[in-house]
């Protein structure tokens, strides 16, 4: 759970500038949809891999 924050925080924080608050909530929502989708989907078809995101994230 908590590194689904750090996504959302890294996200929200760049681009914030760019885009606005709202803007940046937005960006950020989707930065975590699919870094959720990308880490099942690497998890399915590609364990390794799955676990080197896991473990880096």
């Amino acid at each position: 759970m908590l590194e689904l924050l750090g996504v959302a925080w890294s996200a929200w924080k760049l681009s914030a500038k760019r885009f606005g608050p709202v803007g940046g909530l937005l960006f950020a929502a989707v930065a975590v949809v699919g870094f959720v989708l990308l880490r099942d989907y690497l998890n399915e078809r590609y364990p390794k891999l799955g676990s080197a995101v896991e473990t880096a994230a």
